[in-house]
């Protein structure tokens, strides 16, 4: 049981580690185009929310943990 719960800990670090580098390059992508004038303030904003933070968020949320799966 304990290494089951260890293994899905494991899963998540990883996962989260995954998206916070996601938002991060994101992020800068969408600074540097905005920088370069190919995305406007507000595009690049909306473009940062929309492809960098929501696909993580999403993932991260539809994640179950061991004792919800045992249920």
């Amino acid at each position: 049981m304990k290494d089951q719960y260890r293994a899905a800990r494991r899963g998540e670090a990883a996962a989260l580690a995954v998206s916070v580098l996601w938002l991060l390059l994101a992020q800068l992508a969408c600074v540097a185009l905005w920088d370069a004038g190919w995305l406007t303030r507000q595009a690049a904003l909306v473009h940062w929310l929309v492809v960098g933070v929501l696909p993580p968020a999403l993932a991260l949320w539809r994640m179950e943990r061991p004792a919800e799966r045992a249920r």
